[in-house]
């Protein structure tokens, strides 16, 4: 009889049952394959078809990719930093939404307000 094993996420403990069903780089391609997972077995090929793939991260993005992201967080001009990093994740953009930010405000994009909310110009 083998070791038994626990979850490192939620405790649950694992015997020689255990069987691993796939291995993803991140979490957008676990939580798509935990969706696939839960369906019924006898939709799920045709699910791996339709459900989107696992976004790509982006690490070095355009600076009309990060404005894009901007403009897609701003609400009547004015940007949270929680919706910035929203946009940036549904892009699969992984640089930190503060730092767009305040990139923003040093090329006259964005003006910095007191809230702690920024301001889009033009």
């Amino acid at each position: 009889m083998g070791k038994t094993r626990k979850c490192p996420h939620c405790g649950n403990i694992a015997g020689d049952d255990l069987q691993i069903v796939s291995v993803v780089d991140n979490a957008s391609e676990l939580q798509r394959e935990v969706a696939i997972a839960n369906m019924p077995e006898n939709l799920r090929d045709e699910m791996r078809e339709k459900l989107p793939k696992a976004i790509e991260v982006n690490e070095n993005p355009s600076a009309s990719q990060l404005f894009a992201c901007i403009r897609i967080a701003a609400v009547d001009d004015i940007i949270h930093l929680e919706r910035l990093a929203g946009a940036l994740r549904g892009k699969g953009i992984s640089v930190d939404a503060e730092n767009v930010a305040e990139e923003a405000v040093s090329q006259g994009l964005l003006i910095r307000q007191n809230d702690g909310t920024y301001l889009l110009l033009g």
